[in-house]
């Protein structure tokens, strides 16, 4: 016991730890262009002008994303007044937020010991942490899908109770539904293509029927509709531009000027996982390996990483961020 109780110490010291120092490098540089200054702009310009539906870019219209991060900031702003720690402070809560819930995570599926190890992992990962520091869509986007992510393994495990699954899958369509208005329809097709992926290889077809996709798609919409409603009503042009240009053509075309190589993404997460670059091949291979139970969340993992890394490049619009997401999994898969 006495045990347990030094190592639960430690762990929430250093987490106390690991969150100040995040919190406090915030605003130790000025905005970088063009990405910073732009989604400060934006957020200053809202809480200036007071409309929260339609975002504007220095007074033009802004429809490229959603507003879920201009939001924050604005509210950042809003509370904190104007500055570079409180720009990044909405990429600096989901960075922290994201390894506290991947160690949650880690706890509950796998044990106490993988938990601790799992956010070790997450939070000392180069990308990561760079891109907590940033602010850019990409890690409030990863803040929302790992909300997502480690809600489902949570409510999936086998051993969870009725209650647990059926509060944690909510959980999960809400991240999906605020990883939509993060940065668009990926907050939802990378998560379901996942799902598709991995019962096509464990033929879990009951995994659908634990899902409670009733009251989860209600809460969903419930979350992620209004502003599309109301920004589509004040201006009937965005549909058209956000799902077409932004979606679409994104993906399939090459208007944006966004090409990358085709191998791009596997330098980048390699990169990105120093300093656990040496142990990640070695648990890459966990995930194949049988797993006691119905459910396997090792595989989980695995789908997860492999899918959006694959769906990224397969994209003719590569940037860097893109595949921030799939770092919580591989923190659990390298802690497990």
């Amino acid at each position: 016991m006495g045990q347990l109780h030094k190592n639960k110490t430690f762990a929430w010291t250093l987490s106390a730890v690991f969150i100040f120092l995040s919190l406090y490098v915030l605003g130790i540089r000025t905005l970088v262009p063009p990405d910073e200054g732009r989604y400060a702009e934006m957020a200053r310009g809202m809480f200036a002008s007071g409309d929260w539906i339609t975002t504007r870019l220095n007074g033009i219209k802004y429809f490229e994303k959603p507003p879920l991060q201009t939001w924050m900031n604005a509210l950042s702003f809003a509370l904190f007044g104007l500055g570079e720690w409180q720009a990044r402070l909405w990429t600096g809560v989901c960075g922290i937020g994201g390894v506290l819930l991947t160690g949650y995570a880690g706890n509950k599926v796998f044990g106490q010991r993988v938990g601790f190890y799992a956010a070790l992992v997450l939070g000392s990962c180069f990308y990561w942490l760079a891109c907590s520091q940033i602010n850019s869509l990409d890690m409030g986007l990863s803040g929302m899908m790992t909300i997502a992510l480690c809600a489902l393994l949570v409510a999936q495990r086998d051993d969870a109770s009725a209650a647990e699954r059926r509060n944690w899958m909510l959980a999960c369509w809400a991240g999906m539904a605020l990883a939509v208005l993060s940065k668009g329809l990926i907050g939802l097709i990378l998560p379901g293509g996942v799902l598709v992926v991995y019962t096509l290889i464990t033929r879990d077809w009951k995994l659908w029927t634990r899902l409670h996709a009733g009251f989860g798609l209600l809460l969903f919409f419930a979350i992620a509709t209004p502003w599309f409603v109301l920004v589509a009503m004040k201006n009937p042009e965005q549909p058209a531009f956000f799902f077409i240009h932004e979606h679409w053509d994104r993906f399939f075309l090459k208007e944006h000027h966004r090409e990358q190589a085709w191998y791009v993404f596997f330098v980048l997460t390699a990169v990105g996982m120093v300093p656990w670059l040496g142990v990640l091949g070695q648990s890459l291979l966990l995930g194949v390996k049988r797993e006691d139970g119905l459910f396997r969340p090792r595989l989980m993992l695995l789908v997860w990483a492999v899918f959006i890394l694959l769906f990224f490049t397969k994209s003719n619009s590569k940037l860097p961020g893109y595949i921030l997401p799939i770092f919580p999994a591989l923190a659990l898969l390298v802690a497990s």
